[in-house]
This record gives structure tokens, sequence and C-alpha cells, in this order.
């Protein structure tokens, strides 16, 4: 069998370890909220590249002693990542493997505290540790992944997916060599392409959360690029990016707000904000999750109801000018009350959203000429 490297392995595990530390610890000195994740990862990265190097360093050999002592060093170490990858996802680590990493870390002081002959069963503890360790932050990534959709989540818990079983079978196989050495001679070179191949894909998860990071952050970009900041609704920019997805029948609904600039001018903006938000959280009830609001621009709203037929839009179109007229009265001193004008159509989408938009236009202005005498002048100049 092919023969592998495995100290020339374990020295680039410590060294890119500890540089993963640095490059996570420092900035997460300063870090505030989800930041602080990046301190505790650091943190843990330090302490196991650490006691990797000074094992290296002084030899497997010197001191058992010692060694024990660093096994607890990284156990703490692999703690503190699986505590970071909890702070990122803003959840809790689960009391399953608090327990268990509790009665590892409790086996492990035990057998420092011994002075035992065989020392080796120190190293059995760190392999379940880390073994239960990489399943805790494979948990955690994945839930992450799945409720932020996140495809550096889903790559990270699959990483940590493959790593855990080598640890754990390690450790099981050398708990069969501590009881029956004939486990040692037909063990060791597979045993050693564990190694190796454990030490390569860890290599790989190293900066495995600061790519998480940067795939939130350039979807929280995107999601404040495509929202109203007033209102929380989508903006046009956000619309043009769910028309792709339309398909089928679909039924639209334009919204403007009459007498919205006499309202500003006379009780300020403040009210017309208060009265625009009031409009799309209104209309987002009515809506239900499938709906969507969009702030065309100033006063004027489209609500996109898929699956919707002319009859549903109309009665939506209905019961929202009905709310809208009575919760208006507690947001506006009088003696101006804006009112709702909704134009209502419906028809396949076929990725031609603009064409819905200009029936809808044409609906909404005929139900303001109707209402008010003065619009046929507006609609024209317009």
């Amino acid at each position: 069998m092919l023969a592998l490297d495995i100290a020339s392995l374990q020295i680039m595990g410590a060294f890119t370890n500890l540089l993963a530390g640095a490059i996570h610890w420092i900035p997460g000195l300063t870090g505030a909220g989800r930041r602080k994740w990046a301190y505790y990862w650091g943190s843990g990265k330090l302490l196991i590249g650490g006691s990797n190097a000074i094992i290296l360093i002084i030899g497997f050999d010197n001191t058992a002693f010692f060694e024990r002592f660093l096994n607890i060093v990284m156990m703490i170490g692999l703690c503190l990542e699986v505590h970071s990858v909890a702070v990122f996802g803003e959840r809790s680590v689960p009391r399953p493997l608090i327990a268990i990493l509790g009665v590892l870390l409790l086996a492990s002081i035990g057998l420092m505290i011994v002075d035992a002959a065989e020392f080796r069963w120190s190293f059995v503890t760190l392999g379940l540790a880390r073994g239960f360790c990489f399943l805790g932050i494979m948990g955690l990534a994945a839930g992450i992944a799945r409720r932020e959709r996140l495809l550096t989540g889903w790559i990270t818990a699959a990483l940590f997916a493959a790593v855990a079983p080598i640890f754990l079978l390690r450790a099981g196989r050398l708990m069969l060599t501590l009881i029956d050495p004939v486990w040692t001679i037909e063990g060791q070179p597979v045993e050693e392409w564990m190694i190796g191949v454990a030490l390569i894909l860890l290599t790989l998860t190293h900066f495995a959360l600061l790519q998480m990071e940067s795939e939130r952050t350039q979807a929280m970009l995107r999601e404040q690029a495509s929202r109203d900041g007033l209102t929380g609704a989508l903006n046009r920019f956000g619309l043009r990016g769910i028309e792709a997805a339309l398909r089928g029948p679909c039924a639209l609904a334009l919204i403007d707000i009459d007498h919205f600039k006499a309202l500003n001018d006379t009780q300020g903006h403040a009210t017309g904000d208060a009265v625009l938000r009031l409009l799309v959280d209104l209309a987002q009830r009515e809506l239900g999750a499938p709906g969507t609001v969009i702030r065309l621009g100033g006063d004027e709203f489209a609500c996109i109801l898929p699956d919707w037929s002319q009859a549903d839009a109309q009665s939506f179109a209905t019961r929202l000018a009905e709310r809208f007229n009575r919760a208006v009265a507690a947001t506006v001193d009088g003696p101006l009350y804006p009112s709702l004008s909704i134009g209502v159509v419906a028809g396949p989408v076929d990725r031609d959203l603009d064409r819905l938009l200009t029936e809808a236009d044409r609906a909404m202005y005929a139900i303001k000429r109707t209402r008010h005498p003065e619009m046929p002048r507006m609609a024209a100049a317009r």
C-alpha cells in the first residue's frame, strides 16, 4: 500500500490551524453580535494548532503527562469551535453533545492524573471528542444552511460529515488495539490513510465560517437592495427579481392612495410615512405568504396574486380598501382622510408582467375618474 507522509500532514495541520486562528481571533476581539463567533473559532484553532505544534516539537514519547495535558487543551479548543458555530447560527449547542463532551473531558482529566502505564487511552478520548464535535458542527452548519439557504453551509456540513466518522472509527480502532494488539498489525496502514484524509479535509474547513459569512452578507445586501427602506415592500428591482419565477395564471392589483400629496402637505411627511407603512402591512396580511407587495414609487403599490382569479382579486381589493378606511382613521388626524383606488386585472403572466401592470394602471385610473371628476385631466397629463 502507498505510504503517506503523516508527519508532513501533521505539520501542515498545525500551521494552518495557527494561521486560521490568528486570522479569526484578532478581528473577533472587537466583534459584536454575530461577529463574536470569530473570537471563539479563532481561539479554538489557536489552542488546537498550538498543542499540535508543541507535540511535534517535543516528540510524542518525551513525556506522557504533558501530552495528556495538551490533549485536554485540544478538547477545549474543539468545544470552542462547536460553540462558535452555534453563535454564528444564533443557536445553542445540543445538550446531549454537551453531556458527551463533558464526560470525555472528565475522563481525559482522570487519565492525566492517574499515572497509567498505557497513556494512549487519552488519544481514544481525544478521537471520540473530535468525532462528536465534528458531528455537532455538521448538524449546526446544516441547520444554518437550511434556514438561510447558504450553499457554503451545506458544503461545510458535508466536509464535517466526512471527517467525523474517520475520527470515530480511528478511536474505535485504537480501543481495539489496546484491548487486543493483533489489531495494530492489521489496522496500521488503514489508520494512516484515515489520518491523512482527515487532515486534508480538516484543512478545507478552517475558513468555512468566513465563506458562510461572506455568502450571508451577499444575500443580505441583495435583500436590502430589493426592498423599500420605508415600508419593507419589494421595490422595482425586487420586482424584476421575482418576475422570471412567475408562471401561469396571475392576478395583479395596482393601488394608489388618493389625496396622499395633500395629506403630506397638511399633516407632514411623518403622517404620510405612517400611512404608507399601514397600507403595506394591511395588504400583506390580506395576501398571506403567497402574495407579494411592491412599492412602485411614491404612493403607488402593486400586489401580485399568483393563481388568483379576477373575482378573488376583486374581493381582496374590496376587503383591503375597507380595512384601510377603518385603520387610517386612527392614524390620520382629519379632516382629510386618504382612501384607495385599486385596479385589478387577471391573466397569464408568461413573463410579460409589464402588460398586466399597464392594464391594471388603466383599471385603477378608470376607478379614479369615477370617484374624482377632475381625474380625466390629470390622467391625460400623465
